[in-house]
């Protein structure tokens, strides 16, 4: 859910229309505030072991019910990275060790834009186990990984399945 501003968080005055690079944007009249529509971050992680790929059934929105990454958005505190570690622990018990990026998205949600970082990474500890966001996970095979429901999962599946056919 964004977040539309009325008032300046700086200095409570009213916003009002500006013109700024083309566009119409909520900004302080008093101050230099401006609304600058920003995306949330999120994180996906493609965890695999010994060929295998960790898919979870998703227990919250959107998405409840259909296949998926572990993953989440990312806090303002941590490297994207360390959230998708974090995502892949809570959502499955299953710690890893990040490699690399996967890919990059962009897309447009309810409510604005969502950048997601999709990584890499291979167990390194843990016990895949249901949680209340992922109340069902499995590991399948690369090549029969069930149809996720994210566009940006699917895009980091398959970048990640393409780096390894480039290894053997």
């Amino acid at each position: 859910m964004r977040v539309e501003f009325r008032f300046c968080p700086a200095c409570g005055q009213r916003l009002t229309p500006r013109e700024l690079e083309g566009r119409s944007l909520p900004a302080c009249p008093d101050c230099e505030f401006v609304a600058w529509p920003d995306p949330k971050v999120a994180v996906a992680l493609v965890a695999h072991d010994h060929g295998r790929v960790l898919v979870i059934r998703r227990g919250i929105q959107p998405g409840r019910g259909e296949w998926a990454l572990p993953g989440g958005y990312l806090d303002a505190s941590e490297s994207p990275q360390e959230g998708a570690r974090r995502e892949c622990l809570e959502e499955t018990h299953c710690d890893v060790e990040v490699e690399g990026l996967a890919c990059i998205y962009h897309t447009r949600v309810e409510g604005g834009g969502l950048l997601v970082l999709a990584y890499s990474g291979h167990l390194v500890g843990g016990e895949a186990a249901p949680t209340e966001e992922a109340p069902e996970l499995r590991w399948f095979e690369a090549d029969r990984v069930p149809e996720l429901i994210f566009s940006s999962h699917r895009e980091a599946l398959e970048t990640w399945r393409a780096s390894r056919q480039g290894a053997l």
